[in-house]
């Protein structure tokens, strides 16, 4: 705690008063400065805080996405699933062609 300062008269007593607020008036608007900074740049920094070190914040999907496909079993479910969609659209196309040459011939 800082010493006790002993004002000697009034106008030294008041100028340290105003002295005070002037400083308390900074320290809130760094305050300020500070939360608006939190506020706007809080999910990079809880991100930053749970998230591995390689992982650069990109977003939170590609965030999410990243870290989806950095699991193996869940990469191999993908290639499997996309597969068996391409699969099913070629099939499709194919249907679709053989429709077109009957109606043609």
């Amino acid at each position: 705690m800082p010493k006790e300062k002993k004002f000697q008269n009034i106008q030294a007593l008041e100028k340290e008063i105003r002295k005070l607020r002037l400083r308390a008036k900074q320290m809130e608007n760094e305050f300020d400065d500070n939360f608006s900074h939190l506020q706007e740049n809080y999910l990079p920094m809880a991100l930053n805080s749970v998230l591995p070190k390689k992982i650069a914040y990109k977003g939170i999907p590609a965030t999410i996405i990243s870290l989806l496909l950095d699991n193996e079993r869940f990469r191999n479910t993908v290639i499997k699933l996309s597969e068996e969609v391409i699969d099913r659209v070629s099939d499709g196309v194919d249907y679709l062609s053989e429709k077109l040459k009957r109606k043609k011939d």
